[in-house]
């Protein structure tokens, strides 16, 4: 009996493989550009993160100056803005979307946690061992021991945390198993409403580091930027942005929409890109575009910003023949 069992289960798996669809090209080279990105982006996230806890080591030990780690956080983070927003990757399935930053900061929760850790030691969690904790060791005005108490254990923490990440965007079973799930039981669209979900919801994020602290001419709210404590809140919007233009250039969707032959798509998002990049005020503070006649640029920036929104939201989806709806871009 199971010599003739054997031969029926082998033509029924071949039969079940030949009845599903062949595999789309142009699909495969974006989802494999996709996988490359992120995994990139992980190794250059583990990799700034790695040097920012040699560099505190060697300034609690007297052979670097403040402002060279302060430099090395300032890379760091950079890294870490191009894994902001993602949803319904590994950042989430390995439960690590607040593990490298808390904000929006509303009630500075990170101040007043580091504060009470330097007057009451305890047991680092919560936003005490993100960028952000690292961000007021290093530009509040405190002692080098007072920097030492803590700096090496929040910073331990940030590299065990981004070696976590490294893992689950590298292992096949996760991420990338989930997109051939994808690609098998739901076809074409489904996989191309998760990749541009994603940059959707990256797309939202950067609206939110601009939106919170803009507020209205009247009442701007500096303290609600990102970054407010190292003024670095602009030069980080500005990272974010070509951090999301990279992942449209090189993530394979720029790729699939020539082999799409959409040249008039890819000529408009490639201007949008430039235009919102052009129109970013200059420097590294958003409080200092907050203040008086200055507020003006960064409502000129806001308009190149939404046309961007629109046809990464709207037009790019639309001319792909998906729709993204409310719950693709939901969240962060």
């Amino acid at each position: 009996m199971m010599l003739r069992l054997l031969p029926l289960a082998a033509l029924s798996l071949l039969a079940a493989c030949q009845s599903q669809p062949p595999a789309n090209p142009a699909l495969s080279q974006l989802t494999g550009a996709h996988l490359k990105l992120m995994r990139q982006q992980a190794d250059e996230l583990a990799y700034g993160l790695t040097r920012l806890q040699q560099s505190g080591r060697d300034y609690c030990a007297g052979e670097q100056t403040l402002s060279a780690v302060q430099q090395q956080w300032q890379q760091a983070f950079a890294a870490w803005t191009a894994h902001q927003g993602q949803s319904g990757g590994p950042l989430d399935a390995a439960g690590l979307s607040y593990a490298f930053q808390l904000w929006p900061d509303k009630k500075d929760t990170t101040g007043r946690q580091l504060a009470s850790q330097l007057n009451r030691p305890g047991q680092l969690k919560g936003a005490s061992i993100t960028l952000g904790a690292v961000e007021y060791l290093l530009y509040e005005d405190l002692t080098q021991a007072q920097r030492c108490w803590l700096l090496p254990r929040v910073n331990d923490q940030l590299v065990a945390n981004s070696e976590r990440l490294q893992l689950a965007w590298n292992n096949p079973s996760h991420y990338q198993q989930q997109l051939e799930q994808m690609s098998v039981q739901g076809g074409d669209k489904v996989v191309l409403v998760q990749i541009l979900g994603q940059l959707a919801h990256r797309f939202d994020r950067i609206e939110k580091k601009l939106d919170l602290p803009l507020n209205t001419v009247e009442h701007p709210r500096p303290l609600f930027a990102e970054a407010w404590r190292s003024e670095q809140s602009l030069h980080f919007m500005r990272t974010s942005l070509q951090s999301l233009q990279r992942e449209y250039q090189q993530g394979g969707i720029r790729t699939y929409l020539e082999q799409s032959r959409q040249t008039a798509l890819i000529a408009e998002l490639d201007d949008a890109f430039a235009d919102t990049l052009d129109h970013l005020p200059e420097g590294d503070s958003l409080a200092h575009w907050l203040q008086g006649d200055n507020y003006a640029a960064l409502l000129r920036f806001k308009l190149s910003f939404d046309r961007l929104g629109s046809k990464l939201k709207l037009r790019l989806p639309e001319a792909l023949g998906i729709s993204l709806g409310f719950n693709a871009t939901d969240g962060d």
